[in-house]
């Protein structure tokens, strides 16, 4: 069990949250006992000593026992706790629909549930509602709200053109002309690079545009990411092609084949992502996972997450129809071959956490993260490229694993303990005890205290006022 000793208690408090590079935070940390995991090595081992000065490592695998200089809390961890690297999300959405029906102004309780389950960092991959999220992020970033790093992607490049009904510009959904230029795309890059995101979201963008949006996002530093060829219109992109445009991240499915059989297609695009080194985010659980194989569904769902809706928001999802097309037996078969072929070809390292939360089919963020996990496991991944995949590749992929991903010297503190062994049961992950982000100390349980019915549409009236928002490229 944890002590505390030099310190009665672990506050929670947003004034002791900092910006994402900052290291203001004055009080030494440490965590003695225990195992670590510290995201690089193949296995976890006992636990000296992690000293945190200032938000960040200091030392690893430190013995100290004489008189410190800094006030310091002292963290004592029994021999069935472990510490692991802060989790990446590497497909997160902080505003997006509640089961089809509109959310609320909640950004700010998804991150408090991302934070509470152990993911430090996320990457918003595309949203309604760009500015509130970056608003979020800079308020996070100023120690005025709580929640993880939030490596913003500003909207949906491409336009998101209706995304099940493909038509013309003058439909509402699209954001972009059909007779988009050039200029006009490069220009959308360079504003949004100007707000900070750190990487762009492709969706429903045609060949000509992705070409554009990758070669203008390099000239900014920015990665992409890009969500391809699902929908059989002249917005698709084949991933071999977005490949050899220079896209770094693939999200979803390696490609369109389906039924669990091994392509010529199949071989070739992840020969394509191991020689170009490009992520790849399966995003298991929400694509057949859960809603379909119902052996796993005493496993994969250990908490009353309906718990943090709105008493409204709980009646529609007690009222929600079947879950969407894309949870299909087949479709998911397709993506555990695919994925572990990455794997078992040396795509080890290439391979991210992302779970496209929240959205219709597994409700919250954070909590839907450990089901991703539990997934890739059950698809016969070993725990340790599942563990590697949720922390140091996570950050390779954004580019900030010199600051983030492991448990090292001179990296920002970011870690959660959890009670258990993960190598012997990925579920054991889950079990979380303290988060720590920055140096700022957490307890997971008044985290979500403060999420308790917070989440989604108050009534009908905030349900009638929440709109599908998508910034036109051109104003009328």
């Amino acid at each position: 069990m944890i002590k505390l000793i030099l310190i009665s208690a672990l506050f929670l408090t947003s004034l002791s949250a900092h910006p994402q590079w900052s290291e203001t935070y004055s009080d030494e940390i440490l965590i003695r006992g225990g195992w670590l995991f510290d995201g690089v090595s193949d296995s976890r081992r006992n636990n000296t000593g992690i000293l945190i000065r200032y938000g960040k490592i200091i030392e690893v695998d430190v013995n100290i026992q004489n008189q410190m200089l800094l006030p310091t809390k002292i963290i004592e961890l029994s021999d069935n706790e472990t510490i692991l690297p802060g989790m990446f999300d590497l497909h997160a959405h902080y505003n997006f629909d509640f089961i089809d029906q509109g959310r609320a102004e909640e950004v700010k309780y998804n991150g408090i549930v991302f934070l509470a389950n152990g993911v430090t960092s996320t990457w918003s991959a595309g949203e309604y509602f760009p500015e509130r999220v970056l608003e979020q992020r800079d308020l996070i970033d100023s120690a005025q709200e709580i929640g993880p790093r939030l490596f913003a992607s500003g909207p949906y490049f491409g336009g998101f053109r209706c995304e099940y009904s493909v038509v013309t510009a003058l439909d509402d959904c699209s954001a972009w002309p059909n007779d988009i230029t050039e200029q006009e795309i490069r220009s959308e890059v360079d504003k949004w690079a100007d707000k900070g995101i750190i990487s762009i979201k492709i969706k429903q963008a045609t060949p000509a545009e992705t070409k554009i949006i990758i070669d203008q996002a390099q000239k900014h530093g920015i990665t992409t990411a890009a969500h391809l060829a699902n929908y059989e219109w002249e917005y698709d992109v084949h991933p071999r092609d977005a490949i050899k445009m220079g896209l770094d991240r693939l999200e979803h499915q390696i490609t369109l084949g389906s039924g669990g059989e091994e392509s010529s297609d199949m071989v070739e695009v992840i020969e394509l992502i191991l020689q170009n080194e490009v992520y790849y985010d399966p995003n298991l659980q929400m694509y057949g996972g859960v809603n379909l194989r119902q052996e796993l569904s005493k496993d994969m769902i250990w908490t009353d997450e309906a718990k943090y809706f709105t008493p409204y928001a709980q009646e529609l999802y007690e009222k929600r129809g079947d879950p969407p097309p894309e949870s299909d037996v087949v479709e998911y078969a397709q993506r555990v071959l695919e994925l572990k072929k990455l794997h078992d070809s040396g795509g080890e390292d290439l391979i991210i956490v992302g779970t496209d939360e929240p959205v219709y089919t597994t409700l919250l963020p954070g909590f839907a993260y450990h089901r991703e996990l539990f997934a890739l496991v059950d698809a016969g991944l070993p725990i340790v490229s599942v563990l590697k995949a949720a922390t140091i590749n996570g950050a390779n992929a954004l580019g900030v694993s010199d600051k983030l991903g492991s448990i090292e010297t001179g990296k920002l503190a970011d870690l959660f303990i959890v009670r258990g062994n993960p190598f012997d049961d990925i579920k054991a992950a889950r079990n979380i005890q303290l988060v720590i982000k920055g140096g700022v100390v957490y307890d997971p349980k008044i985290l979500l205290e403060l999420a308790e019915k917070k989440i989604g549409p108050k009534g009908p009236n905030d349900h009638d006022n929440w709109k599908l928002h998508i910034e036109p490229l051109r104003l009328q």
